[in-house]
This record gives C-alpha cells, structure tokens and sequence, in this order.
C-alpha cells in the first residue's frame, strides 16, 4: 500500500508542526537549564521519520491518528500494522529521547503492539538517560500535549514507572522541567 498525496503532504505538514513545537519547548529548556547538546538535539529532533524504514509507514501512522481524531473510517491491512510497529521500535531505538534508546533489554515487544502510546507487557528502563536526553524528552511531551490539546503532566502521571521506569531524581527533574516550560 501507498500512501496518496493527501496522506504525504498531511504527514509533513503535522510533523514539521510537531519539530517546530519541540524547539519552541527546547530553547524554553534550555534558556533556564542550559544542558550541555540541547540546543543541538532542537536540529535533529525527529529527523528520521524522513528516512527509511521509518517515513513511509509513520505516513500511515500519522494518517491513522488523523482519522481516529475525526471518526473517518481507515482500514489498515495487517502488514501495514507490522510495518507500523517496526518503524516505531525502529524510532524509539534510534532516538536519544525516548527511554527505550537507552534500555540494552527493549525489544520490539517493548512496543504495545495493539497501541503505542499505550504501556506494554514489561516496564521500560529510562534510568540511564542524561539530562538531556529527558529535557528533550519532556520537550517532546510538551510538543505533543500541546498539538493534542491536553497537559503534559497527564501524559506523565499516565507514563512515569508504569510504562518507563525513572528514577527519584529524574522524576523529580521531569516535573520540574514541565513546571517551568508549559503554559
């Protein structure tokens, strides 16, 4: 399967929105903190979903949620759902913000298969990420809860030693971090 030109120009348009987002919420960060790299990751933040395995099947993951938002009917085929997941994983393992980069045990079954966004089988070690790579985690959840119009701290509550394991101290960062950065 394809994705038509409504789905492509759709994807870029949302996640050039979503990086714009995330700079926005970066030098937010970093005008208060000043973690070392910050401001570098703000050029690279998401850059592989423009490549291969990740671009095409995040078109159609995209697209999915597009529809979910707005109740219009979107059949996906079962390879197109493998296809998904793989380019998730691909992503998470890839990218220094989230917490499965960072966790040697993280499988593709690390993802929930059935919804990403939800917690899977076994917790996710983030415990040996840097305060960067949470600052721009955070900044990252800050982007995305202002795009779907909710908080970030109820992404947290929802996340933080269920679905990722954290500990005391960068918890404690985590909400400092959104604290000072979220209007």
């Amino acid at each position: 399967m394809q994705p038509t030109q409504e789905q492509i120009d759709f994807y870029y348009t949302r996640t050039n929105i979503h990086i714009h987002l995330v700079r926005k919420y970066i030098k937010k960060i970093y005008d208060v903190w000043k973690f070392p790299a910050l401001r570098e990751r703000q050029q690279i933040h998401d850059q592989s979903k423009y490549y291969i395995p990740e671009l095409v099947p995040y078109i159609f993951t995209t697209w999915m949620y597009h529809c979910q938002k707005n109740n219009i009917p979107f059949e996906i085929s079962e390879d197109l759902k493998k296809r998904m997941h793989e380019a998730t994983y691909h992503h998470v393992k890839n990218n220094r913000h989230h917490p499965e980069f960072h966790d040697k045990t993280t499988t593709i079954e690390s993802i929930n298969s059935v919804n990403r966004d939800k917690p899977p089988e076994r917790i996710v070690s983030g415990e040996n990420m840097t305060n960067t790579d949470i600052a721009e985690m955070v900044a990252d959840w800050c982007a995305v809860s202002e795009e779907r119009k909710n908080t970030p701290q109820d992404w947290a509550k929802a996340n933080i030693n269920i679905r990722w394991k954290f500990t005391p101290e960068q918890e404690t960062l985590i909400y400092n971090i959104m604290l000072i950065v979220w209007d």
